[in-house]
């Protein structure tokens, strides 16, 4: 198989998106800007399953609305 055939089977490749669904990307540039306190907040969040506080603090720190 030619390189170019991998190469296009994964541009059809997709990200699942749904309700609540924080994606690798998201979470990857959430550790690169975030300050070391919202780092910190970010991961008692998930341990308190407090998904509204998680996407309410990606938004303030990303800009990015999550789903």
């Amino acid at each position: 198989m030619a390189l170019t055939e991998n190469i296009e089977k994964e541009e059809i490749i997709k990200e699942a998106s749904y309700a609540g669904n924080i994606g690798f990307q998201e979470m990857v540039q959430f550790y690169q800007e975030a300050s070391p306190s919202d780092i910190k907040k970010m991961e008692n969040l998930v341990k308190k399953a407090s998904w509204d506080g998680v996407k309410k603090l990606f938004q303030r720190v990303l800009g990015i609305t999550l789903q």
